[in-house]
């Protein structure tokens, strides 16, 4: 009986905070978050957004919270607390995977197209008809520097973490079809208006949540929609579209329901597994408490951009196939090399003369969390790239930056010239520079020093291995010299 009333409480009190979330929340929507937008006339072009009433946001935020497993004696047993962090992650992938949010959930909770599960096949995602493998692969685990076990002998006697020991993250892919067709302009977000460059911000997606555990809980994190979209999309946010009342409206409402939505699923997910669930809604990572402060990480990047964008054209001039851009992005994943096989981060291409392991950063081996690519909607297709030697060095600063990781880089054909043809490939990357200064703001002086050659160290790794991989390992298709494409994301 004690079992079923800790359940039925929990299930109540997650219904309570969806109901809350979904509608208090999106009630107030992005307008509090980012502070009400005001036109202020510039030709009729730029509008600012003022600082008044700007509620505090963070990259991060922690959804709910689990107990760890103890022995007998009360003692944290780390090496099944850690397999309950596996069983959890498989848990909330199985849910995203398999079930339709709305059959679940009720269609007053969940609204627009349901979630499913980045890293599955176009047949899991379509028919939710899933096999327990491909769910299991689509986690990515990203490694620490910190044991599983830190009683474990080897480490007890050398310091030293073993690979066997080595504490990993689980990461999960949100996608959702509705929700990405409005943020990369593929649909409109009212009438006929599109986000502006809808393309350029594919880095920035998908939704990612996480779940790992320390010695006191187990905790499951997200990226928050409503910060992801202040520092990634501040060119809707200044956009000339903005004076439209009606759009204005719709996109400030975006983010704060993508994020209930997110939670809601977490929250189900997690009392199905574990009806000692916790309900959290904690802002974790560096806060920003003004729009000027939004704006003043994008102006001091070294692009002015969270993003780089590089533009390829054919040596003969011709456009560009979906089979190509698709082609290009898979010689990108083969260059990098793919995890989890037995050639993961060995990269044999001869790129100038020279291995093109003897000219990435010492012990980077780099490779694609995924051997193909996820593809959002509009042929946006998304690679990511993960280094264990940066990803450890990354989740030593705090491990509720794991969402920050991989690196992404996504690869699209566009119509440049506007002449009705993709005469372009875009090749983009999350620039570290700004994820380091934007999402990481939180570290310490000493650490930021640690790291101040680290980002320039992984741009140049990534940019060389898609060169090689578009010079070397890319067939038939000859192109030019890449070029930069630059959008202005400041008012």
């Amino acid at each position: 009986m004690r079992h079923k009333f800790e359940k039925k409480t929990a299930k109540a009190a997650e219904g309570r905070w969806i109901k809350k979330a979904l509608f208090g929340g999106a009630a107030l929507g992005l307008a509090m978050s980012l502070g009400m937008p005001s036109a202020i006339a510039d030709n009729g072009n730029a509008y600012a957004y003022g600082n008044d009433d700007f509620d505090t946001i963070t990259p991060f935020n922690r959804v709910a919270r689990l107990p760890v497993v103890r022995d007998e004696y009360g003692e944290v047993d780390h090496k099944a607390t850690y397999a309950k962090v596996q069983a959890a992650a498989l848990a909330l992938a199985d849910y995203v995977a398999r079930y339709k949010d709305a059959d679940v959930l009720g269609a007053n909770v969940i609204k627009g197209v349901d979630w499913v599960l980045g890293g599955t096949s176009g047949t899991c995602r379509q028919t939710r008809t899933c096999t327990d493998a491909e769910i299991s692969q689509a986690i990515i685990e990203i490694p620490s520097p910190y044991p599983i076990d830190p009683n474990d002998p080897t480490y007890l006697a050398t310091g030293t973490v073993t690979a066997a020991n080595t504490k990993k993250a689980s990461v999960l892919d949100f996608c959702n079809e509705h929700y990405a067709k409005q943020a990369l302009g593929v649909s409109p977000i009212v009438g006929d208006k599109k986000v502006v460059n809808g393309y350029s911000h594919t880095p920035a997606l998908p939704c990612e949540v996480s779940i790992w555990n320390d010695d006191e809980h187990i905790y499951v994190d997200m990226l928050d929609p409503n910060a992801i979209f202040s520092l990634f999309f501040t060119d809707v946010l200044f956009s000339a579209d903005m004076s439209d009342p009606a759009f204005a409206e719709a996109i400030t409402d975006l983010p704060p329901q993508v994020k209930a939505e997110i939670q809601a699923v977490v929250l189900h997910a997690m009392n199905e597994f574990d009806d000692k669930t916790k309900v959290v809604d904690k802002q974790l990572g560096p806060k920003y408490k003004s729009m000027d402060e939004v704006i003043d990480v994008v102006a001091t990047s070294p692009y002015q951009s969270p993003y780089l964008h590089v533009g390829y054209t054919k040596v003969n001039g011709a456009a560009f196939t979906p089979a190509e851009s698709l082609a290009v992005t898979q010689a990108i994943i083969n260059t990098m090399s793919v995890n989890n096989t037995p050639t993961a981060g060995s990269h044999p291409t001869v790129f100038n003369g020279a291995s093109l392991d003897s000219i990435l950063s010492p012990g980077s081996s780099w490779r694609s969390a995924r051997a193909t690519p996820l593809t959002l909607p509009g042929s946006n297709h998304v690679i990511e790239a993960c280094s264990p030697k940066y990803a450890k060095m990354a989740m030593g600063t705090g491990m509720h930056h794991v969402t920050a990781l991989p690196c992404e880089i996504t690869v699209q054909i566009i119509d440049q010239d506007s002449n009705g043809s993709p005469e372009t490939l875009a090749i983009s990357y999350l620039d570290p520079h700004f994820m380091l200064n934007a999402l990481f703001a939180d570290i310490s002086e000493e650490e930021k020093l640690a790291f101040a050659s680290v980002p320039g160290a992984i741009m140049d790794d990534l940019q060389k291995i898609v060169r090689a991989a578009l010079e070397v390992n890319l067939g038939s298709i000859v192109l030019n010299d890449g070029v930069q494409i630059s959008y202005n994301m400041l008012p």
